[in-house]
């Protein structure tokens, strides 16, 4: 059985803190397709074994060799950035080097993708932005965010009496995402003041609170919104299956896993109309699509769609979770381990091999 290498752009702690302790244990070999992982990220200051992995601290410029020493198969790092870098810049002759990228975001994509032998992008809006810079468009393959369905499901009413006394309002709106520009709670907050006094907001995510609550306190709506930093995953299912809306009018996205996570509950969700989004939600088929998603006036009119028209909720509620069914993990594993077995293969035809003339013209 093959090995591999990971090198994750955050720290193993940062993963669990975000509730993620489940997911590691088979996040790095779906399947169980790898007879070893080998955690190897300068991040990590100690040696241990977690998650049914070995996590060995390891500078960059010790990575090739590191790679020869652990007989790697298959070198994988997380994000266009940093650990693209590593991954790139000290690769190890004759082992496949994979970059996955989940973002859109230029800062996000370094130039050292071009020495990748293949991208995993996300979504097909991330693959048109990888390939502004890695120009192999046969080698940058889409894999998608995935989404446990034993975990993500929808929850009966009668498991909502504490969340109804902690928000004791008839119309509840859930916002789930990091505390940032890109997740545009900025206008969803504006678009509550537009909103009668019987609608909260729940906004769920880390980041700097502080400039959110003063909008909020400007706009008059202080009272009505609920910052918390977050929610353990079974946890966060059911604030999904119990919202009367999940509303996240990204300015941008790589994929939208939140998105995906709310229909598999059988949520109701109102987003921006744009790519990725629009890839997979349909407009009154399975979800509300924004089309002037930095208008307060425009978000709060659909967020009243998407709370009261009960005819609309109904057909969103009952094609919810099917809609998404290509996401769930079993079959995104078996995409990953699919084309991980395509690599192996490549690898065995010689099909990653760089002339000199190529590397030193174009930086492999």
């Amino acid at each position: 059985m093959p090995r591999l290498a990971v090198i994750p752009s955050d720290l193993i702690e940062d993963y669990k803190s975000k509730g993620m302790s489940v997911r590691l244990k088979d996040y790095y070999t779906p399947l169980h397709f790898f007879e070893d992982v080998y955690l190897l990220s300068p991040l990590e200051k100690e040696e241990k074994f977690e998650f049914g992995m070995k996590i060995i601290p390891t500078d960059p410029r010790q990575l090739g060799d590191r790679i020869k020493e652990l007989d790697i198969d298959i070198v994988r790092a997380y994000g266009g950035y940093w650990a693209c870098d590593m991954a790139c810049n000290y690769k190890a002759k004759g082992v496949p080097t994979v970059i996955s990228v989940h973002d859109t975001n230029p800062e996000l994509l370094h130039s050292s993708i071009k020495k990748a032998d293949i991208v995993f992008c996300v979504s097909e809006t991330v693959r048109k932005h990888v390939l502004t810079k890695f120009r192999k468009p046969d080698r940058a393959w889409v894999l998608p965010n995935r989404v446990d369905f034993n975990v993500m499901r929808p929850a009966s009413e009668d498991k909502f009496e504490d969340l109804n006394n902690m928000y004791p309002f008839r119309h509840k709106i859930l916002h789930v995402g990091r505390k940032t520009r890109q997740k545009n709670l900025d206008t969803l907050i504006r678009a509550l003041k537009v909103l009668a006094e019987d609608y909260c907001l729940v906004a769920v995510g880390k980041g700097n609170v502080n400039k959110y609550a003063e909008l909020a306190r400007e706009q008059g709506v202080i009272e009505r919104c609920y910052f918390i930093e977050s929610i353990e995953n079974d946890g966060l299912a059911r604030y999904y299956s119990w919202a009367d809306c999940i509303c996240v009018p990204s300015r941008w996205e790589g994929f939208g896993i939140v998105f995906i996570e709310a229909l598999a509950c059988g949520g109701v969700v109102v987003t921006s109309d744009i790519a990725p989004m629009n890839e997979y939600i349909m407009h009154m088929k399975n979800g509300l699509l924004v089309k002037d998603f930095e208008d307060p006036l425009a978000l709060a009119e659909v967020i009243r769609t998407a709370c009261n028209d009960h005819k609309i909720r109904d057909v969103l509620k009952n094609n919810a979770r099917k809609s998404v069914e290509r996401f769930e993990k079993n079959k995104i594993d078996k995409m990953e381990v699919d084309y991980y077995k395509k690599i192996l293969a490549m690898n065995q035809n010689n099909e990653f091999k760089i002339s000199f003339l190529k590397r030193v013209f174009y930086g492999g």
